[in-house]
């Protein structure tokens, strides 16, 4: 980490990337990915090139979906912590009126 710059200035710098630092070391998550490999060869092998083609194509809207699932699940977590800090920061707990966008 550089000590120079601040966590929002990394951030605004694209130096951050949650999504792929974060990568689950678990036992559970290592036999998932297994379990999903060892399907996806068994698939292969029984697949022609164009139902192969199709699972690619499905796989990755898997991802997609999958993806913004967690864009917005890490989204609505962030927003989450930072009204938490800030109730613990505010008087009595009570936060001042959310502003409206103009």
């Amino acid at each position: 980490m550089d000590k120079g710059k601040t966590l929002l200035e990394r951030l605004y710098r694209g130096e951050i990337f949650p999504a792929e630092d974060i990568v689950p070391q678990s036992k559970e998550y290592q036999a998932a990915v297994n379990r999903e490999s060892t399907l996806r060869g068994r698939l292969e092998g029984k697949l022609g090139e164009r139902h192969f083609d199709l699972l690619d194509k499905y796989e990755a809207a898997v991802e997609d979906v999958h993806r913004l699932d967690l864009q917005y699940t890490y989204a609505d977590g962030v927003r989450f912590g930072v009204r938490l800090i800030l109730e613990t920061l505010c008087v009595d707990g009570k936060l001042p009126p959310l502003r409206k966008k103009k």
